[in-house]
């Protein structure tokens, strides 16, 4: 197979910047090589710059497709980050719970901003779920919130909708009595439960674009994506993000992410679990 060159290397690291907003260094040429090599080979081409000409030739509208599919990263779990989950669970829920039994007339809308194949999404219908059973609470259900769950990759959002997982993805992070309740087994798949599974709602999105027509919301996750971006890109999605959180609207990234362009628009609230963000006044 051929080697990816250094100038074909530079080609696709700005295509990729200029599509997907991610910034590629100098140590990331294997990387795209050998997430592309497939697709060199399924594309009858002979060498990556070949490949870069087809892509921008714009004769094959799978292409474009697939290099963002191959390129992207798609590493998640079940219920990442325990501390988001207890913030979540602690601080956020009973509060949205006490909205809805106050008469709340709009639902509680949620996004998860890189959803990747679901599992960040899923857990929180889970939490949810969970929550109001386990707490005995039947003036509030599922039917009073919205989800939304939105990623550049077709691939991963096609893995989503239908919630299959093969037994190594249910494992990680999902405890055996929540898999035992929502999921069903289907060969050597597990499938999410199509009542929980139908209340999400899953788009493509790219995160370079403008968020104002995806409405307002309660709870953004935009967790492990950003630091894939360049800096300039990651101030605009702040920047969007403080614009479409509602007041008392609630940001979670990363457990690990620390971005001072966040200080220009979010509040940090340190808890014992973690920490989360809220607009700042100056800028609602």
């Amino acid at each position: 197979m051929a080697a990816l060159s250094e100038q074909e290397y530079q080609l696709f690291q700005r295509y990729i910047a200029e599509k997907c907003g991610i910034a590629l260094d100098e140590s990331k040429a294997y990387l795209v090589e050998s997430r592309l090599a497939k697709l060199l080979i399924d594309a009858h081409c002979d060498s990556f710059g070949e490949l870069f000409l087809l892509l921008q030739s714009h004769s094959d509208a799978n292409i474009e497709t697939r290099v963002i599919d191959a390129i992207t990263t798609n590493e998640t779990y079940w219920f990442r980050d325990p501390g988001a989950w207890q913030i979540i669970e602690k601080t956020w829920l009973p509060q949205k719970i006490a909205e809805v039994e106050a008469g709340r007339p709009d639902k509680i809308r949620v996004w998860s901003a890189a959803a990747s194949t679901g599992q960040e999404i899923y857990s929180l219908v889970i939490l949810i779920s969970e929550y109001l059973k386990n707490h005995h609470i039947t003036t509030v259900s599922l039917d009073d919130f919205e989800f939304v769950a939105t990623d550049i990759s077709n691939h991963v959002l096609t893995i989503a909708r239908r919630g299959h997982y093969d037994p190594i993805t249910i494992m990680r992070g999902l405890k055996p009595d929540l898999r035992e309740a929502y999921f069903k087994r289907e060969g050597t798949s597990w499938v999410f439960n199509e009542a929980e599974r139908k209340r999400v709602r899953f788009e493509p999105f790219n995160l370079q674009n403008s968020f104002l027509l995806l409405g307002k919301y309660d709870l953004v996750f935009c967790r492990n994506v950003l630091i894939y971006f360049t800096e300039a890109l990651r101030h605009a999605v702040f920047k969007k993000t403080a614009q479409v959180l509602k007041p008392q609207g609630v940001l979670l990234i990363g457990a690990a992410e620390i971005y001072y362009a966040m200080d220009d628009y979010f509040d940090k609230n340190i808890t014992s679990d973690g920490t989360y963000f809220t607009v700042k006044e100056a800028t609602k």
